[in-house]
């Protein structure tokens, strides 16, 4: 059975939601690793995928709301078509991958994200978004945060720093949305988590707002090397307790 957070899960849940997303708004990558990488410290591997496409959700959303006018808004129909498709297919998928290996899936997928460039990569083989948008959907039921998948794709396009900032926060608004709803259709228990939810939310949002105002001046090396940081530590803790329970 899938128990929710306690209290001191609750507070160090918000403060990840808060910091990830003031630090994602910043400087425009890692936060959703980051929170993904911190989360099933605190709750069951079953719930990390779904109440992290739920936060993530409002982070982007807020992201993109806050700097509209910037995003490319004409990538957006081709981006939603395949995101629909990948949600679709995935759908069936759901709850078929035991928690033992997912766990240990998330924790290597993190350290290949953040030390590797495998991902980006696999992102420069698209130039399609209809068709990048259909795998990062699919791989999002599963593994939670693939949203360097596609930002290879934006740079591609020339745009400036804010403008794939922006851009990408508008189509992982779109990921994020369809894999909440895929997880709904799945029954997952939302509502056991509304107390949680409600708080990582809120916090993801201020994050976002607050994050705005350091865009133009936080060193990137700085904010990165952090980052990587604790993200290492937290996947090589998902690794190991999964070993050590297998």
């Amino acid at each position: 059975m899938i128990h929710a957070p306690g209290m001191e899960a609750m507070v160090s849940l918000s403060a990840a939601s808060f910091l990830t997303s003031l630090l994602t708004a910043a400087i425009g990558i890692g936060g959703g690793l980051g929170l993904l990488s911190v989360m099933p410290s605190f709750m069951p591997v079953a719930a990390v995928v779904p109440l992290h496409g739920m936060t993530q959700f409002v982070s982007n959303a807020s992201r993109f709301v806050f700097d509209y006018r910037q995003a490319e808004t004409h990538l957006l129909p081709a981006y939603f078509t395949g995101a629909c498709l990948g949600s679709l297919v995935g759908y069936f998928f759901i709850g078929r991958i035991p928690d033992l290996y997912l766990s240990a899936a998330l924790g290597v997928f993190i350290l290949l994200c953040t030390w590797t460039s495998l991902v980006n990569k696999l992102g420069k083989l698209f130039n399609s978004f209809l068709s990048i948008a259909f795998i990062q959907t699919f791989l999002s039921l599963f593994v939670a945060s693939v949203g360097l998948l596609s930002q290879p794709v934006l740079i591609k396009q020339g745009l400036p720093k804010n403008r794939v900032i922006v851009t990408h926060a508008m189509q992982m608004s779109v990921l994020h949305g369809l894999k909440v709803f895929a997880f709904v259709a799945a029954g997952f228990p939302f509502l056991r988590y509304w107390e949680i939810a409600a708080v990582m939310v809120a916090a993801s949002a201020a994050g976002t707002y607050f994050g705005g105002f350091f865009r133009d001046w936080i060193p990137e090396k700085i904010g990165v090397v952090g980052l990587k940081a604790g993200i290492t530590f937290f996947a090589c803790k998902m690794i190991a307790d999964a070993l050590l329970a297998a």
